[in-house]
């Protein structure tokens, strides 16, 4: 019955107020429903204009439906910043402590789990309104007028740095936030887990290391000695079964590792695990299978549980005085440090997952790290490295928006990651919703002003 509930049946059940007269949000507010917002057909949340009352204070905006709290972050609506006026994010069921949701602008948003506030079962719900159609419009296609404008190639490249600025200082404040429902540890822990699983495995990553956080990993400590005892313990918790694969790395050792601590982790964590059918294996290469990644990680994770994860990594920064600071250095750093510094890398990181983790989840939360303590000459450090670095490895949002943008551009090398940031900036704030009539008035119309 759970798998087949999409999220256009819950904006049904939202519309209809299908829900008990007495509601709590996660995080215990008592919750009214004063009105339940216009049903959005078009981009943007799912309804606009919604007013409630939070322990009796009125608020007034727009609601977000999931299924799971995890698809806000699986659908970028972190990245979004035309999701920073939800005031409540409805989600069918949650499996992780987390009690808000955290937006683009770094706001707490209230979450609301449906499954436990229903006036009716959701089977009978289902049966009367499941079958029925609610589907929402399409977007028509636009052409991209930013290409048409007088801007020079100097012009386009400064829109994107500051864009590229925009996008970490956004990130920074978004992190920031988080720490209300964690801590510096736990924030590095997540962003490198769900990046493990690219694609087609972030979200079960993701909901890894929130079911099964770094702290719990350290209280582990005692029945972890190694990394394969560690690698063991989260194969256990992420419901898949060793014995049923054949890589190189499992040996007598693993498995004889894996059937001793297999008990141990049931007693500890009450049976509280994933399920196999969770994660996707359809058409993955063997070294991204999530058991691979699970393998490459351990060791670096291991090494950390000792001196904490936030320690661990802010040692790549350590750079004598009078030292230039060259990006391609601390990548190198970083590299090393996540696989261990082994020479075999069969069953390694790949150097552009690293460069991907590094520039998007550990410069902008080191960089509040060393913001919260007063660090300065750490905070200086990472935000040259930021603005030195070169791009990552394109996807399609770049590559969308260069191929858009490639008579403006004279030279290719002249992208570095900040332009590159500045990029997806772009398409997540105007392209995605072909506000273009915004995109013109914000960007080509006060550059052009500056430059009277």
């Amino acid at each position: 019955m759970k798998d087949k509930i999409a999220e256009n049946f819950l904006y049904h059940i939202w519309d209809e107020q299908h829900l008990k007269k007495e509601l709590h949000t996660c995080d215990g507010k008592e919750l009214k429903i004063l009105y339940q917002g216009k049903w959005n057909t078009d981009a943007g949340p799912d309804f606009h204009n919604a007013i409630i009352l939070l322990d009796y204070e009125k608020m007034q905006g727009d609601v977000e439906i999931h299924r799971y709290e995890y698809d806000w972050h699986n659908h970028n609506h972190h990245e979004d910043p035309n999701y920073n006026n939800v005031i409540l994010h409805v989600v069918f069921e949650k499996n992780s402590q987390t009690l808000f949701t955290i937006s683009e602008s770094g706001m707490k948003i209230p979450i609301l789990i449906l499954k436990d506030n229903l006036d009716e079962s959701i089977e009978k719900l289902w049966k009367k309104y499941g079958e029925k159609p609610f589907d929402k419009l399409q977007k028509d296609s636009i052409t991209c007028l930013l290409t048409e404008s007088n801007l020079s190639n100097e012009e386009i490249l400064n829109i994107l740095l500051k864009l590229g600025r925009k996008r970490f200082e956004r990130k920074c404040k978004r992190f920031s936030a988080e720490l209300y429902n964690s801590d510096f540890n736990q924030i590095l822990y997540e962003g490198i887990l769900e990046a493990l699983g690219y694609a087609k495995n972030k979200i079960p990553f993701l909901k890894l290391s929130k079911l099964f956080t770094y702290q719990k990993l350290q209280g582990f400590s005692k029945i972890c000695k190694s990394p394969v005892d560690l690698f063991c313990i989260l194969t256990i918790v992420s419901g898949m079964e060793i014995e049923d694969y054949n890589f190189n790395f499992i040996d007598e050792n693993v498995l004889d590792s894996f059937i001793s601590i297999k008990k141990l982790v049931y007693q500890q964590i009450n049976n509280n695990l994933m399920s196999k059918n969770e994660w996707n294996f359809f058409r993955i290469r063997p070294q991204n299978h999530p058991l691979c990644r699970l393998w490459q990680i351990s060791p670096f994770l291991f090494s950390s549980l000792e001196v904490n994860l936030i320690n661990k990594i802010i040692s790549i920064f350590s750079i004598k005085k009078d030292t230039e600071i060259k990006p391609k250095n601390i990548q190198d750093k970083f590299f090393k440090l996540l696989n261990g510094n082994s020479n075999n890398l069969k069953y390694g990181i790949g150097k552009s997952r690293c460069d991907d983790i590094l520039a998007n989840i550990v410069l902008p939360v080191c960089h509040i790290y060393a913001d919260t303590l007063n660090y300065d000459e750490l905070k200086n450090t990472i935000e040259i490295i930021y603005l030195s670095s070169p791009k990552l490895s394109e996807n399609y949002i770049t590559k969308f928006v260069s191929a858009r943008l490639q008579n403006k551009i004279k030279n290719s090398r002249e992208i570095n990651l900040p332009i590159q940031q500045g990029m997806l900036q772009l398409y997540y704030q105007f392209c995605n919703y072909h506000d273009c009539k915004n995109c013109i008035r914000n960007l080509v119309d006060s550059t052009l002003k500056n430059t009277d």
